[in-house]
C-alpha cells in the first residue's frame, strides 16, 4: 500500500500529534560541519518551530538516533580522514572532537523528543523482511515504517524512497509528494 505524503510547508500541526523524524531530518537540522546545508534546510527548520509552537509530540526511536550518530560521524570521517578505515578513525585522536560534537547534538535532539520503546516483538517482521528482500525498503526504513504504522505516527522525512507502507509522511521532497498524493 502506498504512503500518503503531505507538504510540510502547508501542513497544520496539532497539539499532541505524534511525529517521528527520520535521521535525514536531524542531519539537516543538526548537520555535521562538513555537510553543506541543502537549499530546503529552512523549510524543515521553520516546520520544527511550528511543531514546537503547536506542541506536537516528537518521538524518538532508537534506530533514528543510531542512524543519526553513525551518519554524522561517517560524514566527518569522509571529509577529514578518508584514507584511514572508519573503525581506526573512531579510535583516533581525530575522532574526539567529532564524537563530542555529535554527542552534544544528539543530546539536544533528545531534549526535543519523547523516547519510545522499540517494539521489535510486535513488529510485522515477515512484512519488513519481505519488503527488504524485494527491494521495497532497506531494513531500517522497513522497521521505521512498521513502527509508524503500529503507533499511528506520521513520519517526517526527506527520503524519496518512503513511497510504500501505508503510513502518512510529511516532507518537502517533490518526488515523494508526487508519488504519494
Amino acid at each position: 500500500m502506498k504512503n500518503r505524503a503531505y507538504d510540510l510547508t502547508t501542513y497544520t500541526f496539532t497539539k499532541g500529534e505524534p511525529l517521528l523524524f527520520d535521521a535525514n531530518i536531524w542531519l539537516i537540522l543538526f548537520p555535521a560541519p562538513s555537510n553543506n546545508p541543502p537549499a530546503y534546510t529552512a523549510k524543515y527548520s521553520n516546520a520544527l518551530k511550528e511543531m514546537m509552537q503547536s506542541e506536537t509530540q516528537i518521538v524518538m526511536d532508537v534506530i533514528i538516533i543510531s542512524e543519526y550518530l553513525n551518519s554524522y560521524c561517517r560524514i566527518e570521517h569522509k571529509a577529514t580522514a578518508p584514507e584511514i578505515p572508519f573503525k581506526r578513525f573512531r579510535n583516533s585522536a581525530s575522532f574526539a572532537a567529532v564524537g563530542k560534537t555529535a554527542t552534544i547534538y544528539a543530546r539536544n535532539i533528545l531534549k526535543l523528543c519523547q523516547r519510545c520503546n522499540n517494539a521489535f516483538v510486535s513488529t510485522d517482521i515477515d512484512q519488513v523482511l519481505g519488503d527488504f528482500e524485494t527491494g521495497v525498503n532497506d531494513i531500517n526504513d522497513g522497521l521505521l515504517t512498521d513502527a509508524c504504522r503500529q503507533n499511528k505516527w506520521k513520519l517526517v522525512t526527506n527520503d524519496g524512497d518512503f513511497i510504500h507502507g501505508g503510513i502518512e509522511v510529511l516532507t518537502v521532497n517533490h518526488k515523494l509528494l508526487a508519488a504519494c498524493p
